[in-house]
C-alpha cells in the first residue's frame, strides 16, 4: 500500500451511491476483466470514521454530489459497518441527501478486502478494498466491472502525489481514469482550493 506524506491540496484530476449501491447494480459485465487487486487484511476499527470522496467514478445517484461524505461506525447489533452516505445536491449549500447503507467484512477485527455492500436487504453489492495507507487516513475503493471508483481520505484534501499514486494504480487495473472527477468540498478559508497555484494571490 502507498503510504501517505503530507496533506496537501489536490492537483486538478486528470483529464485523459441517492443510493450509491443501487448504481452498482447497473455497472456492466466484468466476466471479460480480471478480478481486482485488493487489500489482504485491514484492522475494521481503525477504518472507521469520517471519509470524504476525493475522486470518483460516480454512479448515476452520485453524480452532481457536492461535500461527499461516508460515515463509518462499527454496528454490533448486526455485525457489519453502518455507512451514514451524505452530500449536498448539485451545489455546496443544495439539499442534504443522506443514504444509510451496511457494509459486511469478512471478519471483526480484521477483515479482508473483498467485502459487500448493502442499501437493504436482500442486495449485497461488491466493495473492493483496492488501497489503504497504512496511517488509515486514504483509501480507493472499486467495483468489479470497473464501473465505479472511489478514491477517499479522512481529509477533505490529499497529497497530490498519493492522489496520482492511486489514479495509476487504478488505470493499471484496467479503469478508464479519464472518467475520474473530483467533487467539491467546502474548505476553510486558511486552505487554498484544489488546484490553486502556490503563492497565489
Amino acid at each position: 500500500c502507498t503510504r501517505a506524506t503530507t496533506s496537501q491540496p489536490l492537483a486538478p484530476a486528470p483529464k485523459n451511491r441517492d443510493r450509491r449501491t443501487q448504481g452498482h447494480a447497473m455497472g456492466a459485465s466484468s466476466s471479460k476483466l480480471p478480478p481486482l487487486r485488493v487489500v489482504k487484511e485491514f484492522d475494521v476499527t481503525k477504518f472507521m470514521g469520517d471519509w470524504y470522496v476525493i475522486g470518483v467514478i460516480p454512479t448515476y445517484f452520485e453524480k452532481g454530489a457536492h461535500n461527499p461524505i461516508e460515515k463509518y461506525s462499527w454496528d454490533e447489533k448486526n455485525k457489519c459497518i453502518a455507512v451514514d452516505f451524505r452530500f449536498n445536491a448539485n451545489s455546496l449549500t443544495g439539499k442534504e441527501k443522506a443514504i444509510p447503507q451496511k457494509l459486511y467484512t469478512t471478519g471483526y477485527p480484521k477483515s479482508g478486502g473483498h467485502m459487500k455492500a448493502s442499501p437493504f436487504w436482500p442486495l449485497k453489492l461488491p466493495y473492493e478494498l483496492m488501497e489503504l495507507d497504512e496511517t488509515y487516513e486514504n483509501c480507493m475503493v472499486g467495483y468489479p466491472s470497473r464501473a465505479y471508483l472511489w478514491i477517499m481520505s479522512k481529509s477533505k484534501s490529499m497529497d497530490p502525489n498519493l492522489y496520482e499514486s492511486y489514479v495509476k494504480i487504478a488505470e493499471e487495473q484496467r479503469y478508464d481514469v479519464s472518467k475520474i472527477i473530483q467533487p467539491p468540498h467546502t474548505m476553510e478559508k486558511e486552505l487554498p482550493q484544489a488546484g490553486e497555484a502556490k503563492g497565489a494571490k
